[in-house]
């Protein structure tokens, strides 16, 4: 909470300092920055990462049965890590 009392009061100083002029000059190369194509490959391959690591159904792989002589036919799974 403190935290944000603290940002919201630089930001009142340095915007009524800076002016109208500033604020346009600030928010423009804010907008350039976060549209860049840098930037939009960045958080592409940020975004694939964690929904590599946060995969709902992950891949699994068969593992060989070690109990064929017990009769039973069950497939044995475990996560297939790439």
């Amino acid at each position: 909470m403190i935290q944000f009392v603290v940002g919201a009061a630089a930001g009142y100083v340095f915007g009524t300092k800076a002016g109208r002029k500033r604020y346009h000059q600030l928010k423009k190369g804010y907008t350039m920055a976060v549209e860049s194509p840098v930037a939009r490959a960045a958080v592409t391959a940020t975004r694939k990462a964690v929904a590599n690591k946060l995969d709902p159904e992950p891949r699994m792989k068969e593992v060989k049965d070690l109990r064929r002589g017990t009769g039973a036919d069950q497939t044995i799974l475990e996560p297939d890590e790439d």
